[in-house]
């Protein structure tokens, strides 16, 4: 009787966003006993999805995506489908999968967990996305995707800036995103609904409901559920921000009484709805623009687009967490 082959697992690592000395050594640690460990660096050229493709079709039984959004969502794209799980160690600024699936910041604790954890299968989305030349371009994200404060907040931080101070180096492109007023002219399409024209500041297309500190922007996403969330904002001036805000402040504390509450106990409802806000819910999300506006897929930017079409993929993706 043939003895069985030892386990295969690849890391797909971000060389810039990891301590690959800790990582190493960490892997060492907590892997299976006689696995057999390749490690694949990514590149500018090559974010991760050629690496995990290659690592899925030599056979591997486990593929570790270490480093930011970019790298995770590059993973899972290429590991969508297939029966083999996705580990995540997260080295980014936001880590935003990571957070909402629980799976520990620290990369100690991350290796551990994608030895010891369970499988859970999740959603992915599917983007098809149009751009003013004509052409279409097919992607895909895990946590959200959107245009207006999140796409201008992308496009304006620097790399170099997050290195160095990290999830602040968001702020002052926030700050400049915030203003304009509803300056984006769109169409909205959800399933085979009639399509809506409007004016608004912002989109948000999502799979996962939280944003860092565990903000619900989306709070009834979830993961596994084969639903599109969706949230428009249309502020006008500082008074809707604000209340836009304190919502979301709200929301936030309210979920982490909830998650400290018994279970026989009613959780706290969340704040009203302000008037510039507008959740949507789908299993095809379409927004068409009159003119091109800057598009975010899980933190990475994607250009300028005149349409992107969002379509829910459900349980196609299995994360260790």
């Amino acid at each position: 009787m043939r003895d069985a082959p030892p386990p295969q697992v690849t890391v797909v690592y971000n060389p810039t966003k990891v301590h690959v000395g800790r990582l190493r050594r960490a892997v060492e640690r907590y892997s299976w006993p006689g696995a057999s460990v390749t490690w694949s660096a990514t590149t500018a050229e090559g974010p991760g999805f050629t690496q995990a493709s290659r690592a899925l079709e030599e056979g591997t039984d486990l593929i570790i995506a270490a480093g930011g959004d970019g790298t995770v969502r590059m993973v899972a794209l290429a590991v969508s489908g297939s029966h083999v799980p996705m580990a995540i160690v997260p080295a980014g600024t936001g880590n935003m999968l990571a957070r909402n699936l629980g799976v520990p910041l620290l990369l100690e604790s991350a290796v551990q967990r994608a030895f010891s954890g369970g499988d859970r299968l999740i959603d992915l989305c599917r983007a098809e996305l149009t751009y003013p030349d004509g052409h279409t371009e097919h992607s895909g994200f895990a946590v959200m995707a959107g245009v207006g404060v999140d796409a201008g907040m992308i496009h304006r931080t620097r790399e170099s800036l997050k290195a160095a101070v990290g999830p602040l180096a968001y702020v002052p492109a926030v700050l400049q995103s915030l203003g304009g007023g509803n300056s984006i002219d769109a169409s909205i399409t959800l399933d085979d609904e009639p399509s809506v024209i409007t004016s608004l500041h912002s989109c948000i297309v999502g799979n996962c409901s939280d944003l860092v500190g565990r903000i619900p922007l989306l709070p009834e996403a979830r993961p596994d559920d084969g639903i599109l969330d969706g949230v428009v904002l249309r502020a006008e001036d500082v008074a809707d921000w604000a209340e836009i805000g304190g919502k979301l402040a709200v929301d936030t504390v309210r979920g982490g009484i909830n998650a400290l509450l018994p279970d026989e106990l009613p959780a706290r409802e969340p704040a009203r709805l302000p008037r510039a806000m507008q959740y949507l819910e789908g299993r095809r999300i379409t927004l068409e623009f009159t003119e091109p506006e800057h598009l975010e897929l899980d933190g990475d930017g994607a250009g300028a687009v005149n349409a992107a079409t969002f379509v829910v993929m459900p349980g196609t993706l299995r994360v260790v967490c």
